[in-house]
């Protein structure tokens, strides 16, 4: 079982693969994504929330917060799917979302994803 784990200090191979998929639309976080510090996950029974620590202050650019994952992701035990977006404020932190489709519900297990082409 590949679920999430409290203290895991670093992103999981889910986490590093949505992100680097959200680093399409948003490359400035590419060099940061395997260095990113967990501060805590919190699990909704329909996705996750994921808080790092903040980055540089030139991290963000322009850019508007949040950010979407333009592809969905495929779960094994979640029928309808699961969608994802990246939240970051002036004080440069980053707070990953994950979310269910529908009335789905998740466990943090995510044995067997992939992440959906556009």
């Amino acid at each position: 079982m590949s679920a999430m784990k409290p203290g895991q200090l670093r992103p999981n191979e889910f986490e590093v693969a949505v992100l680097e998929r959200i680093s399409d639309d948003l490359p400035r976080i590419r060099p940061f994504i395997l260095k990113l510090h967990v501060l805590s996950r919190e699990f909704t029974g329909v996705g996750s929330y994921t808080n790092f620590a903040a980055l540089p202050g030139t991290f963000f650019g322009s850019r508007k917060s949040p950010i979407s994952l333009t592809s969905g992701i495929s779960m094994p035990e979640v029928a309808n799917g699961m969608g994802a977006m990246l939240f970051f404020e002036a004080s440069r932190s980053l707070v990953l979302e994950t979310f269910t489709f529908g009335d789905d519900f998740w466990d943090g297990d995510y044995t067997g994803f992939s992440l959906l082409t556009t």
